[in-house]
C-alpha cells in the first residue's frame, strides 16, 4: 500500500505541471476528471489526451473544404468531367462525374488526433481502466481517417482563428509521443521525463510572475555543447539549454535549470565548472545589453530519498556572482516557488533596493 500511495503522489504532480502549463486542462472539460487507475506517466498522458480529444469533438471538429476529385453522382455538383463520364459510360447509370470542393472534418490535424488515440489504445504501458476512455474518444472519430504516428509532419501543422484550440492539444501530443519513443530506445525514465516537465514549469512560473514594466523574461538559448557535462538524454531530447533571463534597465539574471544527479555529487569540481560556465553565458549577456549580470543555477533534485532544505548560496567567479540553490521536483510546489522566488530576491531585488539607496543619497546632497 505505501507503494501504491507514493505512485499517486507522483501522477498528482504530474498532473499538477500539467494543468499549470495548460490552461484547459483546468476548464470545464476536466472537471469530473479524476486520477483514479493511473499509475504511470502513460497512463496519466492518455487520459488526458483521451478527456480532451472527446471535449473537442463534442463541440465539433474542425472542418475544411477537401477537393472531391471525380466522384460519381447522381446529383452532379461542382465540376462535370464530360470526358471522364463519356469514358466510364456513367450515363447508363444516370449518373456524371464530378469534382467539387466538400467541406469536411476528414483532414489532416483530426488524422493526427485519431493516429495518437489508435497509439495508446495499443500502448502495453496505458491502463486498460484508462484504455476504456480511450476507445470512447475514438468513437467520436469515426468520418476521420488517421496518420501512423511514425509518418506526422509535425513542422507542416498550420493554425489559424478557427483551429487554435487545437494547438495545445497537438502540442502535449507531440511531446508524449517523442518521450514515449525515447522510453522505448531507452533514453529517458520516467523520472527524466518528470524533470523536463519540471523545468518546463519553472520556464512558465519565472515569466508569468516577473514579467512586467520594469522586467523582461526571455529565453536564451545555449548550445548544448557549450554545457559541461550535460547528462546524455538532454543533448538526445533537446537542441540546446533554455536559459532564463530578467532584464531591467539597470541588471539581469541569467538562470539555468539543471538535472542534480550522481554525477554531479560524486564529482566535487563539477558544480564549480557548472558556475565558471554560466558566467560565459553571462559575460555573453553583458556584451549585448550592457548591464549588470547575474547567474544563479537552479538544480532539480528527483530523488525522493533526499529532500534538500538548503537556502541559496553564492559566490563570485571572475567578477560575476553566481547563485546556487536546489529544487526537489517531489516537493509541495509551495516550498519550490519560495526557492525560486529567493534567487529573484537576491540579485534583481537587492540590486534594485541598492540603487534607489544611492539615489536617494544624490537626492539629499
Amino acid at each position: 500500500m505505501a507503494v501504491r500511495k507514493q505512485q499517486n503522489r507522483e501522477i498528482e504532480n504530474a498532473f499538477n505541471m500539467l494543468c499549470y502549463l495548460y490552461d484547459e486542462i483546468k476548464g470545464r472539460k476536466f472537471k469530473t476528471f479524476t486520477l483514479d487507475g493511473i499509475n504511470n506517466l502513460d497512463s496519466l498522458y492518455a487520459a488526458i489526451v483521451s478527456r480532451w480529444c472527446a471535449a473537442l469533438a463534442k463541440q465539433g471538429l474542425y472542418k475544411e473544404y477537401v477537393v472531391q476529385e471525380n466522384e460519381e453522382l447522381t446529383s452532379p455538383k461542382g465540376q462535370i468531367n464530360i470526358q471522364e463520364s463519356i469514358t466510364r459510360q456513367t450515363r447508363s447509370r444516370g449518373t456524371l462525374i464530378c469534382s467539387y470542393d466538400e467541406l469536411s472534418e476528414d483532414i489532416y490535424i483530426n488524422h493526427i488526433l485519431k493516429g495518437t488515440l489508435q497509439y495508446l489504445l495499443f500502448n502495453s504501458n496505458v491502463d486498460e481502466k484508462v484504455k476504456v476512455e480511450v476507445k470512447k474518444a475514438l468513437q467520436m472519430f469515426n468520418g476521420v481517417g488517421y496518420v501512423d504516428i511514425n509518418l506526422i509532419h509535425w513542422k507542416t501543422i498550420k493554425y489559424n482563428n478557427n483551429n487554435m484550440t487545437y494547438k495545445h492539444l497537438i502540442e502535449l501530443c507531440k511531446t508524449m509521443l517523442d518521450e514515449q519513443k525515447a522510453c522505448k530506445n531507452g533514453i529517458l525514465t520516467d523520472d527524466q521525463r518528470m524533470y523536463i516537465l519540471f523545468k518546463k514549469q519553472i520556464r512558465k512560473w519565472f515569466r508569468e510572475t516577473y514579467s512586467d514594466e520594469d522586467n523582461t523574461v526571455e529565453i536564451v538559448d545555449a548550445p548544448y555543447e557549450r554545457m559541461e557535462d550535460e547528462p546524455e538524454f538532454e543533448l538526445k531530447t533537446s537542441k540546446s539549454q533554455r536559459m532564463i533571463a530578467i532584464r531591467n534597465d539597470r541588471c539581469a539574471l541569467l538562470i539555468c535549470v539543471r538535472l542534480q544527479d550522481e554525477k554531479l555529487q560524486q564529482d566535487s569540481t563539477l558544480g564549480r565548472r557548472h558556475a565558471e560556465e554560466l558566467v560565459r553565458h553571462c559575460r555573453d549577456y553583458k556584451d549585448t545589453y550592457r548591464v549588470k549580470v547575474f547567474g544563479c543555477i537552479v538544480y532539480v533534485n528527483i530523488d525522493k530519498r533526499k529532500l534538500n532544505l538548503q537556502p541559496i548560496t553564492v559566490n563570485a567567479f571572475n567578477d560575476y556572482m553566481i547563485g546556487e540553490t536546489t529544487v526537489d521536483i517531489y516537493d509541495q510546489w509551495r516550498f519550490v516557488e519560495n526557492k525560486l522566488k529567493d534567487c529573484y530576491k537576491y540579485f534583481i531585488e537587492r540590486e534594485n533596493n541598492r540603487a534607489h539607496k544611492v539615489n536617494n543619497k544624490k537626492i539629499r546632497k
